[in-house]
């Protein structure tokens, strides 16, 4: 009698067991499936502001394109006097006094990302997808840091060209040969048309470079934001 009950014990409580463990796992699957439903909430989130901040980069670049589009035409158009036979310092100061002296320094925004990487949570983008959006990124810092840099170097040249005195008040003087020649005797032109040339030339290949650099982002966001909105429709 007293085995039978024992038995029956033994298997009342391996039932229970079972129960709490079966009880736990359920549990647990649920709250698994709960924190995957919020993660995939989370990172539809975070695609369709990664997707805003495509949109603002793209805007942003091209508006950027037509500035440098701009400047490059002009310096181009400079060039091409040097074709003229018997040019003189006069035309040349005349023609560098026509450039664009602004030249666009570059500021990306990518706030979406930044809180991807600061949070920790770019780990739950997909590897593939993940390793674009930090190349990107990547590219975007490192050509802003040239960029802006090359342009202090340029702003440094300008410096010492208009230290030389030229600039504005050569072209004002246009009627006035004798002021013209005094200032000339004591600025000595042909070194600052060459502090310009200087100057000019690191702006150029700068704008030139930053333009197709830019170019290419343009086509990476459009690949980028492809990959995003595939992402978006499972």
């Amino acid at each position: 009698m007293e085995k039978n009950k024992t038995g029956k014990y033994l298997k009342y409580a391996m039932g229970e067991i079972i129960l709490v463990v079966i009880g736990i796992l359920i549990a647990l699957q649920l709250n698994n499936w709960n924190e995957s439903r919020k993660e995939q909430n989370q990172l539809q989130t975070y695609y369709k502001q990664i997707i805003a901040d495509f949109d603002e980069q793209k805007e942003y670049s091209r508006r950027i394109i037509t500035a440098l589009d701009s400047n490059i035409t002009s310096y181009e158009n400079y060039k091409n006097i040097f074709e003229t036979k018997n040019l003189t310092i006069d035309i040349i100061i005349d023609e560098l006094n026509k450039l664009e002296l602004i030249s666009p320094y570059l500021s990306f925004r990518f706030n979406t990302m930044e809180t991807l990487q600061s949070t920790g949570d770019i780990k739950i983008i997909p590897e593939d997808l993940r390793n674009k959006l930090i190349t990107h990124k990547s590219n975007l810092d490192s050509w802003t840091i040239v960029n802006n840099g090359n342009l202090e170097i340029y702003l440094n040249g300008l410096m010492k060209y208009s230290e030389k005195g030229i600039g504005g008040l050569t072209a004002s003087l246009r009627e006035q040969p004798e002021i013209k020649k005094a200032i000339r005797n004591e600025i000595k032109p042909i070194e600052a048309i060459l502090a310009a040339e200087s100057a000019f030339g690191v702006k150029f290949f700068t704008e030139y470079k930053t333009r197709e650099f830019l170019k290419e982002v343009l086509k990476e966001l459009e690949t980028i934001k492809s990959l995003i909105n595939s992402e978006l429709e499972k």
